[in-house]
């Protein structure tokens, strides 16, 4: 049990250092809704839509003019760079449900 546990604790930090967030999309909303990166860095936010009744069935991130479409339980990867303050917000497309990644360590 203490190799699965530390194997499973291995992939997570491999995600992060790669720069790979995981957001998913459930009947709450977005999971997690606030995600804290360092300024300016370049990150991948995979979405992963797991409920098929939401009006989270598109993403759109401040800045970007494309509305990714989020397919039922398939990874969509939204590629971003984190400003160099404040943050960056995303949103389904009747803004109910929301998120944003936080610039922190300045």
């Amino acid at each position: 049990m203490l190799l699965l546990i530390s194997l499973l604790g291995g992939c997570k930090e491999r995600q992060a250092r790669s720069g790979i967030l995981e957001v998913a999309v459930t009947a709450k909303g977005f999971e997690p809704a606030r995600i804290e990166v360092p300024a300016s860095q370049k990150i991948v936010l995979r979405f992963v839509r797991k409920v098929a009744q939401t009006c989270a069935d598109a993403v759109e991130v401040q800045g970007d003019p494309v509305r990714h479409m989020l397919p039922l339980d398939t990874p969509i990867d939204v590629t971003v760079t984190a400003p160099a303050s404040g943050e960056l917000a995303f949103a389904c497309p009747m803004n109910m449900y929301r998120g944003a990644i936080v610039v922190v360590g300045q």
